[in-house]
């Protein structure tokens, strides 16, 4: 056994994971394939019979635990047999609980088939125009994840990674980066949405969208907030305004609450039809909600 396949493994390496996993079920003819998000591992486990579940996921715990892998903190794995489309049942291992809890995975058919879209001829799309921002070009990374324009960035990661999943099954590499682009295309997209003066040639809006009578007065907080580059869910409660945002989205959540709570002031909140708020909680939530990191702060006055 190559010492390095062996670091890079215990290095969280997933490929590395997958490759002696595969060295030590070959004679059963189970093969295994790996992938790696931030501190999630996936494994899919295929053979022409279905791996059992229970005996599988035992398995590779007491490998990762030979392995002695600290960079993980959940585990993804996945059984299915060689001639079917996708796997049969897939559970996540949270490794950073204290008793490893185990939850099954949903699991959901790929669409079976997506939207067409309407191609942009070489007269109407202008030569110089970028094509991670040209319109047509979201509507399609939309359709090649078999989502709606205006869908969240909540809805296009999950559809993201479920696709993915199933493509790196499949080993269909082509299809994983055609997703991956997608993906980040959408993401660019919805973190950074175009100008209003930009946006209005496609889709016309008020001149300023805070000017929209039918907003609430968390939504314009929300888009007051976008515009400074942050992207929150806002809402009210008693005297008390609640602020969150993905904790991975942010490198520096101290400076971000700071940011946030200068913005807020007693008279911007009024402005926006909220009075009597004396307190902002700000929290930074993990992709499963749970609150990561939180600051409660008085609100500023001026």
């Amino acid at each position: 056994m190559p010492s390095s396949l062996l670091e890079q493994a215990q290095g969280g390496d997933a490929a590395a994971i997958a490759a002696l996993m595969n060295q030590a079920l070959q004679s059963k003819g189970v093969t295994v394939r790996g992938d790696r998000q931030g501190d999630c591992l996936q494994l899919w486990l295929t053979a022409p019979t279905l791996p059992p579940q229970a005996a599988t996921v035992a398995y590779v715990r007491r490998g990762l635990d030979r392995l002695q892998v600290t960079a993980l903190t959940v585990l993804q794995i996945y059984g299915g047999q060689t001639d079917q489309p996708q796997p049969s049942w897939g559970i996540e291992v949270d490794l950073g609980a204290a008793t490893a809890e185990i939850r099954p995975l949903t699991l959901e058919p790929e669409p079976i088939a997506q939207p067409e879209i309407a191609q942009p001829t070489a007269a109407s799309e202008p030569a110089d125009t970028p094509s991670g921002s040209a319109p047509d070009t979201i509507a399609f990374a939309y359709a090649q994840l078999g989502l709606e324009p205006g869908d969240s960035l909540q809805k296009v990661e999950g559809t993201y990674f479920k696709q993915k999943a199933l493509a790196l099954r499949e080993g269909d590499r082509p299809r994983v980066e055609a997703l991956k682009q997608a993906f980040y295309q959408l993401k660019d997209h919805i973190e950074n949405p175009p100008p209003v003066e930009a946006a209005a040639a496609v889709n016309p809006e008020p001149a300023d969208p805070l000017d929209d009578e039918s907003l609430t007065p968390a939504q314009r907080i929300e888009i007051l907030l976008k515009r400074q580059g942050v992207g929150a869910q806002v809402s009210v409660q008693g005297n008390q305004l609640y602020i969150s945002w993905l904790a991975v989205r942010v490198i520096n959540p101290e400076a971000a609450a700071q940011q946030v709570h200068a913005l807020l002031t007693q008279p911007n909140l009024a402005s926006m039809g909220i009075e009597g708020v004396e307190t902002l909680v700000i929290s930074g939530l993990s992709r499963d909600h749970a609150v990561v990191w939180q600051q409660t702060m008085t609100v500023a006055k001026r």
